[in-house]
C-alpha cells in the first residue's frame, strides 16, 4: 500500500493482493445481501398468505356490481 498526499488529502493505492481481498469481500457481502433480501421477501409473502393480504388488499374477490 502506498500513500500520497495532495493539499491535505491522502490517496491510498492498494496492492494487487489487497484489491483481490477487497473484491472477494465485496462479492461475499453482495451474496449475503441478496440472500437476506430473498429470505425477507419469502417471509413477507408467507405472512401475507397466512393473513390473506397483499399490499393492503384481501385475496378475496369483491362482489360484482350490476
Amino acid at each position: 500500500m502506498s500513500i500520497s498526499s495532495t493539499k491535505g488529502s491522502k490517496v491510498v493505492s492498494l496492492s494487487p493482493d489487497e484489491i483481490a481481498d477487497l473484491r472477494r469481500d465485496m462479492a461475499e457481502s453482495s451474496a449475503w445481501a441478496r440472500a437476506e433480501l430473498k429470505r425477507r421477501r419469502e417471509e413477507k409473502a408467507k405472512q401475507n398468505a397466512e393473513h390473506g393480504t397483499n399490499n393492503g388488499t384481501t385475496t378475496e374477490s369483491s362482489p360484482k356490481q350490476p
